[in-house]
């Protein structure tokens, strides 16, 4: 597995493309929880970090 720029527009590995798949659903629905009670920071937070982790899974590609 490879890891760089380069790697940005080549097809994921599947695996990684679940994980992050995975963690940008848990980080939308954590945030929704965080701001519907009341903390909009928090929930802008787990947001923010959530959709950084999706977008850093697009970096892996296969060798």
């Amino acid at each position: 597995m490879k890891f760089g720029w380069k790697e940005y527009f080549k097809p994921t590995p599947k695996r990684v493309r679940v994980l992050g798949d995975s963690l940008a659903a848990a980080g939308t629905f954590g945030a929704g929880i965080a701001v519907l009670n009341g903390h909009p920071i928090l929930g802008t937070s787990v947001m923010v970090l959530a959709v950084f982790g999706k977008f850093i899974s697009n970096f892996f590609a296969e060798e």
